[in-house]
Formats: C-alpha cells, sequence, structure tokens
C-alpha cells in the first residue's frame, strides 16, 4: 500500500482533528501498523480513502478516552461528585457585600456623577454616546467618570476597613 505517498497529508489531518502534534504522531502510526496488518490478498479499491477511514476512526476514539479521562479528572464519576465550578459561600457572600457597598458608593455620588456612571457602566454607552444624551463635552463626561471612580474606590476602601 501507498502508505509514504499519503503520510504528510494524514499527519495534517490528524493534527487539526486531534490538536496535538504527539497524538496525531501516535495515531499515525497506529494506522500504518494496522494496514501493514492486512493480510497481503487484501487491497482496498482507494487506499487514501481505507487510510484516512482508519485514521478517523481511531481519532474518534482517542477523542471520546480524553473525554473520559476528563470526566474523572473532575470529580468521581461513579459517586456522582463532579466538581463545582461554582463560588464558595464565602466567596458569594464577600460578592454581595462588596455589590451592597458599591450601591451605597454610587448613591452617594453627586447627581451629574452618578448619572453619567451609570450610563457608562450599566447601560455600556461611549463617553461620546453619553456626551451627546446629556448635552455636556467628551472630556466632561471624562472628569464625570474620573471623579466617580475615584469616589467609589475610596469609599469602598474606607467602608472595607
Amino acid at each position: 500500500m501507498a502508505f509514504q505517498q499519503y503520510a504528510q497529508e494524514l499527519q495534517r489531518f490528524l493534527h487539526r482533528r486531534l490538536g496535538c502534534p504527539d497524538t496525531a504522531a501516535d495515531l499515525m502510526q497506529e494506522t500504518f501498523l494496522r494496514v501493514a496488518q492486512l493480510p497481503s490478498s487484501t487491497q482496498p479499491d482507494n487506499p487514501r480513502a481505507y487510510l484516512f477511514r482508519i485514521a478517523s476512526n481511531l481519532a474518534t476514539d482517542a477523542m471520546r478516552r480524553q473525554q473520559v479521562r476528563s470526566a474523572y479528572e473532575l470529580g468521581d464519576v461513579e459517586t456522582g461528585e463532579i466538581a463545582s465550578h461554582a463560588p464558595s459561600q464565602e466567596t458569594a457572600l464577600e460578592a454581595r457585600q462588596q455589590c451592597r457597598l458599591l450601591r451605597e458608593a454610587v448613591a452617594t455620588l453627586p447627581a451629574k456623577c452618578r448619572i453619567v456612571f451609570l450610563l457608562h457602566k450599566s447601560e455600556h454607552l461611549s463617553y461620546g454616546e453619553i456626551a451627546g444624551r446629556l448635552s455636556i463635552s467628551k472630556s466632561a463626561v471624562e472628569k464625570h467618570m474620573s471623579k466617580a471612580l475615584a469616589h467609589c474606590r475610596d469609599y469602598m476602601d474606607r467602608a472595607g476597613r
């Protein structure tokens, strides 16, 4: 069989499919071992398609094994204990406290400053869009944002002590 003829193309195929050059090389070797083990009387009609089918099946098997390995790495599959990506209760409580402090800090901002801050952070408007909406200069928006951020940072620092 013309293995040498398709070796580079098959290597690229496996590398693209698996994303790992080492695994691709291993599967290339396995593909050729399987072809070499064929009885000499058995010759496929389309050697290229035959090689790629073997390689594709081996790649699918390798990906399935990796998925099983990943499941075991995440937790104990047999007992149903899967590692949680949810934050711990302490982290969640701390985040709620930080949000409360930030809401308090924003509430104590001067009105124009608060409006600029909320338009930018809540409604995701650009400084130019805010300037147009409030009929003020972009420079004024930048100053209001700078003042708002400094105020919120100071407020949260003082409250966190």
